[in-house]
């Protein structure tokens, strides 16, 4: 259980900054500050990409739209002010369950499926990232 937080924990502190730094150099700080400014901008994106890798229907996609728009909004306070803190993360964690689950609850067994297959590759890299940083001090 505590193994499972702790990834968990680490995962959203990953992919906050993994976001603001996927795309081209230079322009790293304008997408950053695009991402913090709309919440709407990173709920589209999401969606597009479960869209795309969950074969989703355009119903599904339409609701996984609102019910990330929906989420987004309710992050975005804590990306605005100091960003992700450990007295936050918490509060984001229990917020990113809470959209999970509604987000399975319109998937298909076969997305449900595939979409835990991603996830467990996803935290595979990131456990390894992890201890890459720890294997050299980070």
């Amino acid at each position: 259980m505590m193994r499972k937080k702790l990834t968990g924990t680490a995962a959203l502190l990953i992919l906050i900054v993994f976001s603001s730094l996927a795309f081209a150099p230079g322009r790293q700080d304008g997408f950053r500050e695009l991402f913090r400014r709309s919440p709407e901008t990173r709920a589209h994106v999401v969606t597009m990409v479960m869209e795309n890798r969950l074969d989703m229907d355009k119903a599904q996609a339409e609701k996984a739209l609102q019910i990330n728009v929906e989420y987004a909004k309710l992050s975005q306070p804590y990306l605005k002010k100091d960003g992700v803190t450990m007295e936050n993360t918490g509060e984001l964690l229990t917020l990113n369950q809470k959209r999970s689950d509604e987000l399975k609850a319109i998937l298909t067994p076969e997305q449900l499926k595939k979409a835990e297959e991603i996830r467990e590759k996803w935290i595979h890299q990131l456990e390894t990232i992890l201890t890459h940083l720890k294997e050299n001090n980070y």
